[in-house]
């Protein structure tokens, strides 16, 4: 199930009388967009939002393009306390200036960054995942994850650090591999224009803004937020070796080893249908979740028999958005405001029924089709299958535990890890959750499960 967009960062410009009051705002922007889930392996993730607010009255909100210094997305004034922007486009929202600079999103912060002519000495790092494959590839699955990492020792040099890895699994194949670029030379910083001319002679330039000696010390660099570490790598700006997972099995698949694999991907997940609580599992009818996620506060309410998902998010005990599907109609409330899901969100929410342990109870496995085993790497075996035409696996340890699932819909790929388990009503759960979805990785923690609670009409009144 894809995440819950819980905020816009659309900002608004309305009309504004002659006598708004001017306040110097300029200056350069960033906060980090949560996307949060509805269910268990219902993705999330983060969207890095860099705003260029000029002295002129425009905004640019496209700090990775060559033209960012010159580049108009809209315009903004000061009313009181109150930021209003329209893009040139027509969209708009307002927004709250805090006392100290900052701006106020509602679910997050957006922090302004006010160094543009010195780059703080420190490793800096942006971590991103995406996902590949599946459909039509002829493979299960390929998953890709990395991180960029910059140091600067503030007289001048810098290291990079680029490392990815892949996993890739499926007819014939088990296994993945990782590789890492680097590269060194000398830096200069200009009015935000960070100048990398490495020792191989190759010359980069990239937007440049920090936020120094106030922690989280961050930094926003060609649109993306990094987060300086408390340390660099050992070796920031060494080669490190390839490896890759070797075939397991190139031997085409006859009909009769086809039969034997989907066998085998049967019992396998019978086994963990019973690893996971068995009989306990398809006993539930309700289920209540309590979660956080970087500060939010999440409570998920799902009625199995009614067909029914509810979300709620929650900020320092403000309620900031709820989310709900019944059959095939559901709605979502933000800021006051009600409006309809579509049909594709209806579709998405659904998957939720048979995210995580979920997946094992009878009536899904049931009714899942063209279900394949392949074996990985660290004793972690993949079993894919088809479910209502949407390609999914489902990863499991050597304790036939659930410890990762992913689906594809047409180009939209997700993927979650889980990590740790609790049992609770005799049943395996989660204890928290590593997400990804296309550029954005993000991870959850569950504090609390309600096995079978009893919910009343209240449970699912319209939001106030």
């Amino acid at each position: 199930m894809k995440a819950i967009v819980f905020c816009f960062l659309i900002l608004f410009f309305a009309g504004v009388d002659a006598g708004a009051q001017t306040k110097n705002v300029s200056g350069v922007y960033a906060g980090i967009e949560l996307t949060l889930p509805v269910t268990m392996g219902a993705g999330m993730g983060r969207n890095d939002v860099v705003y260029m607010l000029r002295p002129d009255g425009t905004f640019n909100d496209l700090l990775e393009k060559p033209d960012w210094k010159t580049h108009v997305a809209g315009h903004y004034q000061v009313q009181g306390n109150t930021l209003k922007m329209q893009y040139l486009k027509g969209s708009k929202q307002e927004y709250k200036l805090e006392a100290d600079g900052d701006i106020d999103a509602g679910s997050f912060n957006i922090l302004k960054l006010n160094t543009s002519d010195r780059v703080p000495a420190g490793y800096y790092e942006f971590t991103h995942a995406s996902s590949m494959g599946g459909m039509n590839t002829g493979q299960v699955f390929v998953g890709t994850s990395g991180e960029k990492g910059l140091y600067f020792d503030g007289k001048g040099n810098f290291s990079q650090n680029n490392l990815s890895a892949t996993m890739v699994s499926g007819d014939g194949i088990g296994g993945g591999g990782s590789h890492k670029d680097s590269g060194a030379g000398t830096y200069t910083i200009k009015d935000g224009i960070l100048t990398l001319a490495y020792n191989t002679g190759k010359t980069e330039t990239h937007s440049f803004f920090c936020r120094p000696g106030e922690k989280p010390i961050m930094a926003a660099i060609d649109g993306n937020i990094y987060f300086m570490k408390d340390k660099a790598p050992k070796s920031a700006s060494s080669t490190a070796k390839t490896t890759s997972g070797a075939p397991r099995n190139n031997t085409k698949p006859t009909a009769d080893s086809e039969t034997s694999s989907t066998n085998d991907a049967a019992s396998l997940l019978s086994k963990a249908a019973e690893a996971h609580g068995g009989a306990k599992l398809d006993a539930i009818k309700t289920m209540q979740v309590s979660a956080i996620m970087m500060g939010i506060d999440i409570t998920l309410k799902v009625d199995l028999a009614a067909h029914r998902v509810r979300s709620e998010l929650r900020k320092g005990g403000k309620l900031l958005q709820v989310e709900q599907m019944e059959g095939d109609n559901g709605w979502q409330w933000r800021n006051g405001n009600k409006q309809p899901l579509s049909a594709s969100r209806i579709a998405q929410l659904k998957q939720g029924f048979r995210s995580g342990p979920l997946l094992f109870r009878k009536e899904n496995l049931d009714h899942i089709q063209n279900v394949k085993v392949q074996e990985g790497k660290n004793n972690i075996v993949i079993v894919s299958y088809n479910y209502d035409g949407v390609t999914s696996f489902a990863a499991l340890n050597s304790n036939n535990q659930l410890v990762g699932e992913g689906t594809k819909t047409g180009s939209v790929i997700q993927a979650s890890a889980f990590t740790g388990f609790k049992t609770v009503d005799g049943i395996v759960l989660p204890a928290a959750e590593l997400q990804s979805e296309g550029a954005q990785k993000s991870s959850i923690t569950y504090n609390d499960y309600k096995i079978n609670p009893s919910f009343t009409d209240a449970d699912w009144a319209d939001a106030r």
